[in-house]
C-alpha cells in the first residue's frame, strides 16, 4: 500500500470513536470509522465454501471435463487483503496533500488481531482501554437511546453482568495479541486522554510515525473536543439523545451501587484491579 495502515480498537464505548476523530483531524491521517470488515470476511468465507462445493458437484457430474482445483485458504486471505486495501483507499482524503496513514477503527478488531496481523503484518494497532464501569454506563445509555432489542429483557443488572464479561474478554484478547505484535501495538487509557489530551495525542502520533508538532496536536484536540462533537455542550452536561452523551469518565459513580461495583469486578475476573481501576 502507498499509505501506512493502522487499526484502532477497544471494547465498545471505550472511546474508539473519539480517538478516531482526533486522528482524522490530523493532516497526515485519514481515520473514518468502521468498515465492518469482519462481517464481509465471514460472508467471504461462506462464499468460498459454497464455491468449493459447487466445484465438487461439477467434478462428480462431469468428471472428465472439470478439473479446476478447490480454492485454498491462502486464496481467501489474498481476497480479504485486497478487499481491505480497497476499503482503506476509499478513505484516503485527496484534500490532505501530506497524507501518510490510513486507519480503520472497530471494536471487533480486538477479537481478531491475530488474523489482522497475518493479513497486514506491516500495520500498527492502537488499543484504547477504559474503566469497564464507565464502559457499562455509557453502553447502557447508548442502547436505551437506540432502543437495542435485548436491553429490555436484560434489564440494568443483566446488562451489567453481560458487559462485565464482554469487556474483560475483549480487553484481555487484545492485550494477549501484543506479544505477537511487539512494537506495533500501543495502549492508551481513555481517562488519560481526557485528562491530558495533548500529552497522549503526542505519544499516539509518535507511535504511528506522524508529526507531533504542537500546532498539529492542538488542531486535532480542537476539532474533536467534546464541546464541538456535542454541538456546544461542555463536559458533564448531559444529552441522553446524543451519541456523545456526557463525556465524564467518572459518570458511573452516580449510577452504580457498591454491590453492583463489586459484582462488576467479580464478573470481570479481576481485570479492573489488574488495570488499576480499583477505586
Amino acid at each position: 500500500m502507498k499509505h501506512s495502515p493502522f487499526f484502532l480498537t477497544g471494547a465498545p464505548k471505550s472511546g474508539t470513536t473519539w480517538l478516531g476523530k482526533l486522528l482524522d483531524a490530523h493532516p497526515q491521517i485519514s481515520c473514518r470509522g468502521e468498515a465492518c470488515m469482519h462481517h464481509f470476511g465471514l460472508q467471504l468465507v461462506q462464499a468460498g465454501k459454497n464455491y468449493n462445493e459447487l466445484l465438487d458437484r461439477r467434478r462428480r457430474v462431469v468428471t472428465d471435463a472439470n478439473d479446476f482445483p478447490s480454492m485454498q485458504w491462502a486464496d481467501m486471505m489474498t481476497l480479504m487483503r485486497t478487499f481491505m486495501e480497497l476499503r482503506f483507499l476509499s478513505i484516503a482524503d485527496p484534500a490532505k496533500s501530506a497524507l501518510k496513514f490510513l486507519g480503520e477503527k472497530d471494536p471487533e478488531h480486538a477479537l481478531h488481531l491475530g488474523t489482522l496481523n497475518k493479513l497486514f503484518p506491516e500495520a500498527k494497532v492502537l488499543h484504547i482501554i477504559r474503566d469497564g464501569r464507565g464502559v457499562f454506563i455509557s453502553a447502557w445509555h447508548h442502547n436505551v437511546r437506540t432502543k437495542e432489542e435485548n436491553i429490555g429483557s436484560l434489564g440494568f443488572d443483566g446488562f451489567l453482568d453481560l458487559t462485565a464479561k464482554e469487556w474483560a474478554d475483549r480487553v484481555r484478547r487484545a492485550r494477549a495479541a501484543s506479544g505477537e505484535l511487539g512494537d506495533r501495538y500501543f495502549e492508551v487509557r481513555y481517562e488519560d486522554l481526557v485528562a491530558a489530551p495533548a500529552t497522549w495525542m503526542d505519544r499516539v502520533l509518535m507511535f504511528l510515525g506522524a508529526t507531533a508538532e504542537a500546532t498539529a496536536v492542538s488542531a486535532c484536540i480542537e476539532a474533536a473536543s467534546f464541546e464541538k462533537l456535542s454541538q456546544g455542550r461542555k463536559t458533564g452536561e448531559e444529552d441522553k439523545a446524543s451519541f456523545f452523551r456526557k463525556g465524564d469518565p467518572d459518570d458511573w459513580r452516580a449510577h452504580l451501587t457498591p454491590a453492583q461495583v463489586a459484582r462488576f469486578k467479580d464478573l470481570s475476573g479481576g481485570l479492573s484491579e489488574e488495570l488499576g481501576y480499583s477505586a
